[in-house]
């Protein structure tokens, strides 16, 4: 347990120092407003990434642990010229372990993929600067900036699980990005393409919400065809079905999550597990999204997508029963910088447990050899299991909270903005 701990006092010193950062709120945005806000990113990022890097890995001599070794398995065999699916098994899209493998030219160890992961962090909150300026003021991003940097929910999972959700986030903004800047939706298309061949099966689910609301579907449509024909034509010859690896992951039972946590109340009579589970799971989460893109049609794409992505993400976090905490890595960004009211002390607290949570249970679930609540007796078997399942059912409430805060309610539009053609 002593990476639970770990984790714990990081996050409970990350919580100090948002506390006093928020004490000064007023003060620090004023005065960042004149600050140059990639420099200003940049000094956060080798701070509160970097250095923890620095002291964790070189220093402390500590070895990346947990999923690091799978993906140092994939990436390092990638980097080798080996074929993905074929020669070495993969839960990611095609193009993952190879990205990862560059990286890996430059320095041969697993702690290189930890600093990749920290890299990509932050080229993603660089990005999403670009993405909220028009919306915003640069005091109050750069201030929200530094909030995210030091909460435990990316710093942790960041840092000490180098995990690479947030790559979802980086691509669809980039998507949108270079739409604003060329004014093709054949460009926009290709870049949701590439992020889908890049990161994970789960980031076609962003598609649906996004081609309802298009209005040039088949120039979406086409160029994403095209791609995904072209990458079935280069891999079905080298792997044959191979390639559908990435959706064994919805087989995979973890917690927490509705499933996990209302099992035992019905005596395991809910056929958890099953595939029926996983169709639910995206019915809703995909339902969701596109109710809430729905109402927010003639809002700035912008704030609708950030609505849409947090709402869809954390709604698969718990009601697929093959999702886990770690996913709150997928939607902090838009949750922090968009969503959460900083002068709401009930929003912040909340925000903070949620995150602390996210990060302590996965460990503190996988120590206790990932059970499965069968019966309520299973729950107060020991401690250690009614403190798990504790904090299983404080992660779906608290996610459910904050779904319910990024819904669109029905008499509150944002301004309208058209998307650029």
């Amino acid at each position: 347990m002593n990476i639970v701990i770990a984790k714990l006092g990081i996050s409970l010193i990350s919580t100090l120092l948002i506390v006093m950062l928020l004490w000064k709120q007023n003060t620090l945005t004023l005065w960042l407003e004149s600050k140059s806000a990639r420099i200003t990113l940049l000094i956060g990022w080798i701070v509160l990434r970097l250095i923890p890097f620095i002291l964790v890995y070189l220093i402390a001599g500590l070895e990346p642990t947990s999923d690091v070794n799978g993906f140092w398995d994939e990436a390092s065999k990638a980097s080798l010229g080996q074929v993905v699916y074929r020669d070495f098994w993969s839960p990611y899209s095609p193009l993952y372990a190879y990205f990862l493998g560059i990286w890996l030219k430059l320095w041969y160890s697993p702690k290189m993929i930890v600093l990749a992961m920290a890299a990509m962090d932050g080229v993603a909150l660089l990005a999403s600067y670009h993405f909220f300026r028009p919306f915003q003021s640069r005091g109050k991003f750069l201030f929200k900036s530094i909030l995210y940097l030091l909460l435990p929910g990316s710093l942790v999972l960041c840092i000490i699980g180098a995990q690479e959700d947030v790559w979802m986030w980086l691509f669809v903004i980039l998507a949108y990005y270079v739409r604003e800047r060329t004014l093709k939706v054949e460009w926009y298309a290709a870049i949701l393409a590439l992020g889908l061949l890049m990161t994970k099966a789960i980031f076609v689910l962003i598609l649906i919400p996004l081609f309802m609301l298009e209005k040039h579907k088949l120039r979406l449509v086409i160029p994403m065809a095209v791609i995904g024909i072209l990458s079935i034509a280069v891999l079905y010859p080298l792997v044959g079905w191979g390639f559908t690896q990435p959706l064994d992951e919805a087989q995979t039972l973890r917690a927490p999550n509705i499933p996990s946590v209302i099992n035992p109340l019905f005596s395991n009579q809910l056929g958890v597990g099953e595939k029926f589970w996983n169709w639910i799971g995206l019915a809703i989460s995909v339902g969701l999204a596109c109710i809430a893109a729905l109402r927010l049609r003639n809002a700035d794409f912008r704030m609708m997508l950030s609505r849409i992505w947090v709402i869809l993400y954390a709604t698969m976090m718990i009601v697929q029963q093959s999702a886990y905490s770690n996913y709150i890595f997928l939607f902090l960004i838009p949750l922090v910088v968009y969503i959460i009211n900083w002068k709401s002390r009930t929003q912040v607290i909340l925000l903070i447990i949620f995150n602390i949570l996210c990060v302590v249970h996965p460990s503190f679930w996988w120590r206790l050899e990932m059970p499965c609540y069968m019966t309520p007796a299973d729950i107060t078997a020991t401690q250690q299991r009614f403190l798990d399942y504790i904090m299983q059912v404080s992660i779906v409430v608290l996610t459910g909270y904050f779904i319910w805060l990024a819904f669109p309610k029905r008499k509150t539009f944002l301004p309208a903005s058209k998307i650029q053609d």
